[in-house]
């Protein structure tokens, strides 16, 4: 599928992300499919020899054939019973390859995606979307193709009793399915709809819940109510109008049901009298019809719920094909890049240009070296760009043009993840997960391929000056800090943090703010702890407090135009 208008592909696009189980999940559909339609026609059989039998009176060998048949019957039911195993496991190992895609996606994004959408599209994604899609796996797809593959076992044997009566029928079955057919755009758009709106229910549920406190202190809350119930009643219309079109596809197919009963009936007396199908036939031919006019029916049922969950199909589709982070930003200037970092540079920034939109530039022509061991704050004032210059060094945003190394690994030798491995990164609101303390200081060695020792998580937490009150906490480093560590203060958020970045041992340290929310006492300790672990680590401070800034070996100013400038 190469783009999002070429929606007739889009079924086969979402069923290949299957892979290699889908040959398998697929035969379990058919094996279910058949074995389901192969009892049922085993049944009309017993029904035949029965009817058959008592009028003509002769009930020589019938309890052979009976016998014959009610083996067949169990062996139809016993293949559906096998098949549907099957396709149960398969459908929920269909539904976690899909969530687990959606959200290794979501790792994959440029950091830009997330500073550009909101986080509720994202849970609306990765719950809803995925589960509705997930249907498609676990019953909509199944339920559709049963309807279709039995359609078609039924007709050998219903044409073997009475072609004519049979093509008749199927004309009658016909008739009613163009009407369910009248539902599939309706029911698709639906769908959108319902989304949609779904989407911006998380979004401003999300916003009420990350701002509680400003939501109980100030009237947005009222607004935000407003908002939310707007979206809600929306939300609520749009499920509605699907209930109603699902109401009226249930009354239509009601009628349809009763108008294809009366049609048999008219058609099968007269084809009785005409002598031209016997009674036992005709009945096994009703009894046959009446599990094919259900799952021909079924045939509209399903399909316009199928076309309902293609909507939240498409969704992820669009999701899935967002471009993703690189592996490595290229050299933007490579000429002007000279020679890898002379052994002395821990950082060097040659004449780099950067802005978030293409007419409003943070960055011009800015250049900085840092030497190895050096401590180096990097001031300014507000909006000069100094967390941009944080967020470029770790890069989360390639620079327009001009080239940054880190420790000699640049766009041109390295990957963005072995750029990062040689920085440890303190920022302005340290986010703490929600497991043990011990376990967030230990995350500094997450993907090195080493487990952090308790030996070692205890002595990162004593050069960040975070031992003695996480010795004082009721489980001690087993304590989980709650969401966002919202049970400790921020200067032990900062801490921990720091212990992290310490275990993470990182030639580079770079802090964005480390302080600037802290009071008095808190600053105090968390600059103890800097004191201590950037003795002879080549560190970069982005700040605007005079006690951090008095810290650093050099201080330069990013001016208003995004130069630098060194003070001393």
């Amino acid at each position: 599928m190469q783009n999002k208008a070429d929606k007739k592909h889009l079924l086969l696009w979402f069923m290949g992300l299957m892979e290699k189980r889908l040959p398998v999940y697929l035969a379990a559909i058919l094996l279910s499919s058949v074995g389901a339609a192969f009892a049922r026609i085993a049944n009309a059989w017993i029904v035949e020899s029965v009817v058959t039998s008592a009028q003509t009176g002769n009930a020589d060998g019938l309890f052979l054939r009976a016998g014959l048949q009610f083996a067949a019957f169990v062996l139809g039911w016993w293949v559906w019973r096998v098949g549907i195993i099957r396709y149960n496991i398969e459908g929920r190992r269909g539904i976690a390859r899909l969530e687990k895609l959606v959200f290794s996606k979501a790792q994959r994004l440029p950091f830009a995606y997330y500073e550009e959408h909101h986080s509720g599209d994202f849970i609306s994604k990765l719950i809803y979307d995925t589960e509705r899609a997930g249907d498609i796996y676990s019953s909509r797809l199944r339920r559709l193709s049963a309807a279709v593959i039995s359609t078609v076992v039924y007709l050998v044997p219903m044409f073997y009793y009475s072609p004519p009566l049979t093509l008749c029928l199927l004309i009658v079955s016909l008739i009613s399915f163009s009407g369910n057919s009248l539902f599939l755009k309706p029911m698709k758009a639906s769908g959108a709809v319902q989304a949609a709106g779904n989407g911006k229910l998380m979004e401003y549920l999300t916003n009420m819940l990350s701002g509680m406190e400003t939501v109980k202190m100030f009237p947005v809350g009222e607004r935000l109510l407003q908002m939310f119930s707007k979206a809600n009643k929306d939300c609520f219309q749009g499920q509605e109008r699907t209930n109603r079109l699902s109401a009226g596809l249930e009354s239509l197919n009601s009628f349809l049901d009763l108008f294809g009963a009366l049609a048999f009936l008219g058609l099968g007396v007269w084809f009785v009298a005409a002598g031209r199908i016997s009674l036992g036939g005709l009945t096994a031919l009703y009894t046959l019809y009446g599990s094919f006019r259900y799952v021909f029916l079924d045939i509209g049922r399903y399909l316009p719920q199928m076309m309902n969950c293609l909507a939240n199909v498409e969704n992820l589709y669009d999701f899935l094909q967002l471009p993703e982070e690189p592996r490595q930003y290229a050299a933007q200037a490579e000429s002007e890049a000279g020679e890898l970092c002379s052994a002395d540079k821990a950082v060097r920034i040659e004449h780099i240009d950067f802005g978030y939109q293409k007419d409003r530039k943070i960055f011009s022509d800015f250049t900085l070296q840092i030497p190895k061991g050096k401590c180096v704050a990097v001031t300014g004032e507000s909006g000069c760009g100094k967390s941009t210059l944080a967020k470029l060094l770790l890069g989360f945003y390639p620079p327009d043009c001009g080239y940054i190394e880190i420790c000699g690994k640049s766009g041109r030798n390295s990957t963005l993840r072995e750029m990062r491995e040689m920085i440890a990164y303190v920022p302005q609101e340290p986010y703490l997960f929600e497991v043990t303390i011990a376990e967030n200081i230990a995350y500094g060695l997450a993907g090195s391929g080493r487990k952090a020792s308790m030996e070692e998580i205890i002595q990162a937490a004593k050069t960040a000056n975070a031992h003695e009150f996480i010795r004082k906490l009721p489980q001690g480093y087993d304590t989980i800090p709650g969401e966002r560590g919202n049970t400790l203060s921020g200067g032990e958020r900062q801490r921990i943090a720091i212990a992290r970045a310490v275990l993470r041992n990182a030639p580079i340290l770079l802090l964005d703010e480390a302080t600037s929310a802290l009071d008095n006492e808190s600053e105090h300790l968390v600059n103890e702890a800097l004191n201590r672990v950037c003795a002879g680590r080549t560190t970069i401070m982005i700040a605007h407090r005079q006690s951090t800034i008095a810290l650093a070996d050099e201080v330069i100013r990013i001016g208003s135009c995004g130069r630098g400038e060194i003070q001393g």
